[in-house]
């Protein structure tokens, strides 16, 4: 999980981030502010770096490295900062050369679930899956934070995407998984909330 950021403001440019050209980005120092129920509130990046433990939880190597969390102001570099923007994300605060993984079944995480297991679209098309994940993707319970704290850690995480949910305008789709269980498809999630955030190559 990306752990870029921490107590101090983070400089960010289009050289080393997935910006548009010839722009910067302040990614704001770990914090609680902005990550509450008030949609009235998002406008500010925010992010938070509770979610570093030294406890093992999760599937596969390096679970216990488990990230920063970030709310999607902060996640899309500062490109998508109101719950009135109906679009996906383009730029984002992955490494130049990568992004955040599309979302949704048809999408990155949904890929990933199909080229796990083909069979996958015609026996669940929920996109719920029980096991695959579990020895193919290397997925720390790392929790979220919302309310000013980090709850569920060790047992559920969430994942940004750039695919913005069909049916809830305000929120964008996300993976979910837990102990055992994936859902590549159904979990989403407010922008006010703080997520994990995986990146693919480009």
């Amino acid at each position: 999980n990306l752990r870029l950021g921490g107590d101090s403001t983070m400089e960010l440019n289009s050289s080393n981030t997935n910006l548009a050209a010839n722009t910067t980005f302040t990614l704001p120092a770990s914090g609680t502010a902005n990550f509450d129920n008030n949609n009235a509130s998002y406008t500010t990046a925010a992010m938070n770096a509770d979610s570093k433990t030294t406890e093992v939880t999760g599937w596969g190597a390096g679970r216990n490295l488990v990230g920063n969390y970030y709310n999607y102001c902060a996640a899309s570099a500062g490109t998508i900062c109101t719950n009135a923007e109906a679009t996906d994300d383009i730029f984002n605060v992955c490494p130049a050369n990568w992004t955040m993984p599309s979302g949704g079944l048809d999408g990155q995480y949904g890929q990933l679930a199909t080229a796990l297991d083909p069979t996958i679209i015609n026996t669940d098309p929920t996109g719920d899956i029980t096991t695959i994940y579990k020895y193919h993707f290397s997925s720390p319970l790392s929790g979220r934070f919302y309310h000013s704290q980090a709850i569920n850690q060790g047992v559920d995480s969430l994942f940004w995407s750039t695919i913005q949910h069909s049916s809830y305008t305000t929120s964008m789709f996300a993976l979910g998984v837990n102990a055992s269980v994936a859902y590549p498809r159904r979990s989403y999630g407010a922008r006010i909330y703080g997520f994990a955030v995986r990146c693919v190559l480009q």
